[in-house]
């Protein structure tokens, strides 16, 4: 239960004087005061981790699911796992013309951009969401409750943490050294917000998040998880950025507004791989 408490300690610290720093320095640099409170927090996050990890007994890499074996060939095969697994869906969607290819691009270097930067996003993505979730959290509640429990917290929260994003901010408001506490209760607040709120993508969320922990408890190495992860967002990066939302299409219902990606589809597909997943597990529990 300590373990819990000093998570939580965590993330209470580095919410708090995220939200206290952000002030001056939004009187300092003027930026918009959103991003400033956003950058501070992540930065602040990624500062405490280490010590946080310390007083948790994470002394390597290798305790938070990392492992020393073969990593270049562990990250690349997990990758494609990754894009391969949205492949599919991708297909569908485009055969049934809810997402329409764009104009080629005259620059034959563009695509090459947008692949390039999606890889590296999906990369750094999958890094601090793999390191954190299915790392940090996974680990640790399981060791003070079962592995089932453990994986379903872990899942429910990494889902519900994408919709983390307060109300459109007004700019032209003054801003005050509570303002951070102030943005920060609302984007709490828009979890439960029912307007905001959007159940088909958050259950396919839930079911990204129970696949991937599962991934990390069958194979105890993390990098899969971090790689299927970056193939994933790289996949829906490509996709968005050379084709086109068609609202119209009949087959849009089954794409969220949350990205026009994940919804009831990815959440079906999803689930299947995860029954197909468990069948297999058993038909090797009889034979074995």
């Amino acid at each position: 239960m300590a373990r819990v408490c000093i998570i939580v300690i965590y993330f209470f610290i580095i919410c708090t004087f995220g939200c206290l720093l952000a002030y001056p320095i939004h009187l300092i640099s003027g930026a918009n005061f959103e991003r400033i409170l956003s950058r501070t927090i992540l930065i602040l996050a990624a500062l405490l981790f280490y010590p946080t990890c310390r007083l948790l007994n994470i002394n390597n890499f290798i305790s938070l699911g990392f492992s020393r074996e073969n990593i270049t060939s562990t990250a690349v095969r997990a990758w494609l796992i990754g894009v391969v697994m949205l492949t599919p869906i991708s297909i569908f969607f485009l055969s049934c013309e809810f997402r329409l290819w764009e104009p080629a691009p005259q620059n034959l270097l563009e695509p090459l951009t947008v692949i390039a930067s999606a890889i590296i996003s999906g990369c750094i993505i999958g890094l601090i969401e793999e390191t954190l979730f299915r790392g940090l959290l996974q680990s640790q509640l399981s060791t003070t409750m079962n592995s089932l429990w453990a994986i379903i917290i872990v899942s429910t929260i990494y889902s519900s943490v994408h919709f983390l994003q307060a109300p459109e901010f007004d700019s032209t408001l003054t801003i005050h050294w509570y303002s951070g506490f102030t943005l920060l209760s609302s984007a709490l607040a828009n979890i439960s917000n029912s307007s905001a709120f959007l159940l088909d993508a958050w259950v396919a969320l839930f079911l990204a998040g129970l696949f991937l922990s599962l991934v990390r408890l069958h194979t105890n190495n993390i990098l899969w998880c971090i790689g299927i992860h970056a193939g994933w967002v790289a996949h829906i990066k490509v996709l968005k950025k050379f084709t086109d939302r068609d609202s119209s299409a009949q087959c849009g219902n089954l794409a969220s507004s949350y990205d026009s990606f994940i919804g009831e589809l990815s959440a079906a597909w999803i689930l299947l791989i995860l029954a197909s997943w468990a069948l297999l597990h058993y038909r090797k529990s009889l034979t074995g």
